[in-house]
């Protein structure tokens, strides 16, 4: 009796993007996956390969047409939408799946100044020769 590991779905967030408002379920990326799609980028030529990757792992997303028809998650379906976007899509995935959390804040909070930066510092006296 083996281990069968349940494959991830993650939901990414683009709340603060350019992609507010976008829904999209995913499944996480196998090591093999994750290793082709990091050759893939250094490599000219292989966006087909690249997208199709990307398609293997769309479980659901809400991306309507112009006509407000459903976008279906095939190759056909990411094939219609902006590159900028795709590329948002599995840079969210790859984020997720890796565990990185968004960056702190750049503000701090008001604290006591450090006991080490008020201590007082003089020049040592200068030694005599013995």
């Amino acid at each position: 009796m083996g281990y069968r590991p349940k494959r991830r779905i993650f939901r990414l967030d683009f709340e603060g993007t350019d992609y507010e408002g976008l829904e999209v379920s995913m499944r996480g990326l196998t090591v093999g996956e994750e290793l082709e799609l990091n050759d893939l980028r250094r490599r000219e030529g292989a966006v087909v390969r690249w997208f199709e990757i990307l398609t293997g792992l769309l479980v659901e997303w809400n991306v309507e047409d112009e006509q407000g028809q459903p976008v279906p998650t095939t190759f056909d379906g990411v094939r219609t939408q902006d590159s900028a976007l795709v590329t948002a899509i599995l840079d969210a995935l790859q984020t997720a799946a890796s565990g990185v959390s968004d960056p702190l804040p750049q503000a701090s909070p008001a604290g006591e100044p450090s006991e080490v930066a008020s201590i007082p510092m003089a020049p040592l006296s200068e030694s005599r020769a013995s």
